[in-house]
């Protein structure tokens, strides 16, 4: 695991304000230099069902990821909202 640039943790951390409220975190679970993972963590959440969908959220993940650091290509949410894959 190499980690995320620090414009990309930048960027996560920024983002994770959009799940916090909500009692979630987004926590990155492994990242190479094109490949992100990262858990949606709901452990402390009172209502997972609040936050944003996984798709949704995989998206936003995904682009803003991407305009912050170019050599992201994949991103890859763990919800646990979802029956693995």
């Amino acid at each position: 695991m190499t980690g995320l640039s620090p414009a990309a943790q930048a960027t996560l951390d920024e983002l994770a304000a959009i799940v916090e409220p909500d009692g979630a975190r987004l926590v990155v679970r492994d990242a190479s230099a094109s490949t992100v993972t990262i858990e949606l963590d709901l452990s402390a959440s009172d209502c997972p069902e609040c936050v944003l969908p996984k798709d949704l959220l995989t998206d936003i993940l995904s682009s803003r990821l991407q305009e912050s650091d170019p050599d992201v290509r994949a991103v890859e949410l763990i919800d646990p909202r979802e029956p693995p894959s």
